[in-house]
């Protein structure tokens, strides 16, 4: 009877482990925001709660220091699954523009 209970519960588990990680919004949204030289557009793409691939384009950002911004965020974004990271050094307008732009993008997926 232990074993039948044992085996009972163990299957339960494996059962509930499947479906872990399987819930959570799914989908890509857009947002914009204010930068240094002009709007920031993000999009963000969810898979299942988890932040896939982020985008960021800012064409009035200044180039080597905005733009710096615009490309390692994402990156940051994506490997941290979260907008709550640090501003590139020298380029504090742009990246509070696009961590903004981010996390309203993030916050319109359900």
């Amino acid at each position: 009877m232990v074993k039948a209970l044992f085996a009972g519960l163990l299957v339960s588990l494996l059962v509930l482990a499947g479906c872990a990680g399987k819930g959570g919004p799914s989908g890509s949204a857009t947002a914009s925001a204010d930068g240094f030289g002009g709007e920031v557009t993000v999009t963000v793409t969810m898979e299942n709660g988890k932040i896939t691939k982020v985008d960021a384009d800012g064409p009035d950002e200044t180039p080597g220091i905005g733009t710096r911004a615009l490309m390692e965020l994402p990156k940051q974004i994506v490997e941290k699954n979260s907008t709550e990271i640090n501003a590139v050094a020298a380029a504090t307008v742009t990246s509070d523009a696009v961590l903004k732009a981010a996390k309203a993008a993030k916050d319109q997926i359900k």
